[in-house]
């Protein structure tokens, strides 16, 4: 009997998820039927309904992305990983029993993937643009990391100013910018990290302004459909160093593959290399 699995979001259709659950399961030597969810060409798609729907079928867990992450929060019960709860937003949960447990592999991932390709360097002084479901998840990953301050771009005030009180409770130094400061501050930061959807194919564009990006030492997009974002491009232009949204990708999707099996996994390079080949 296989471990049925999913991912929810809108627009993931050409999402490699189920590609890289169904990979990692077969090196592992379990059977899993891992699809999608897309809420995108469903009218009146309610992503707190479908969560229900999919644990009444018998799913064992699901993967939640962009934009339903801090939606589904109030129908977990606990988490998976103590702590995780602390963020606000969740991208993995598991059926047990009656409870729906949460888990952000968001956060996990950020940290396993910016260690990969940045080792122990300090992120020091970091600009974020977008303050949601994947913005709050690698902002405390940054607090995590030991950022010194973490500066909070939003078109959303509430959700930068939500963002910023949270990371104040942990201790790490944060201010919200507004518009007229981006810039300014871009000349600032040590980091540059971009958690909104620009960049996407259906999103093209940048969060942030092309000519103020090169002062800076490194750069992280969670974008990585596709990997060559306008903004990575400009960063890597400039000699900085880049972690991809694949880096995200491969790394928070081992750790979800991992909760939900039990089983370890390693990220070496040849299993990095070959979920590169399967983007584009």
């Amino acid at each position: 009997m296989s471990l049925k699995m999913a991912l929810m979001g809108s627009g993931i259709a050409r999402s490699r998820m189920p590609r890289l659950q169904h990979y990692l399961s077969a090196l592992s030597g379990i059977a899993i039927d891992y699809g999608l969810l897309d809420g995108e060409n469903v009218t009146g798609f309610d992503p707190v309904k479908r969560v229900q729907q999919a644990k009444s079928e018998g799913f064992y867990g699901l993967n939640v992305t962009h934009p339903y992450k801090q939606k589904i929060v109030d129908l977990v019960s606990g988490p998976i990983v103590h702590g995780h709860e602390a963020i606000g937003s969740y991208n993995t949960l598991k059926f047990e029993n009656d409870e729906i447990l949460g888990a952000n592999t968001d956060f996990s991932g950020f940290i396993s993937g910016y260690t990969f390709r940045r080792g122990d360097r300090a992120p020091g002084q970091v600009l974020i643009c977008g303050a949601g479901g994947v913005g709050r998840a690698i902002a405390f990953a940054l607090s995590e990391l030991g950022a010194s301050h973490i500066a909070i771009f939003d078109v959303v005030p509430g959700q930068a100013e939500s963002l910023r009180e949270a990371l104040r409770e942990r201790g790490t130094e944060s201010e919200v910018v507004l518009s007229d400061q981006l810039e300014a501050v871009m000349q600032q930061v040590d980091g540059l990290v971009n958690c909104t959807a620009l960049g996407m194919y259906s999103h093209p564009g940048s969060a942030f302004p092309l000519s103020a990006i090169g002062a800076q030492r490194w750069a992280f997009d969670a974008v990585y459909t596709p990997l060559e974002t306008e903004f990575m491009k400009r960063c890597k232009a400039a000699g900085m160093q880049c972690l991809s949204g694949f880096d995200l990708w491969i790394f928070q999707g081992i750790d979800a593959f991992q909760l939900f099996t039990g089983i370890e996994v390693e990220a070496n390079n040849e299993l990095i290399s070959t979920a590169l080949t399967w983007l584009d």
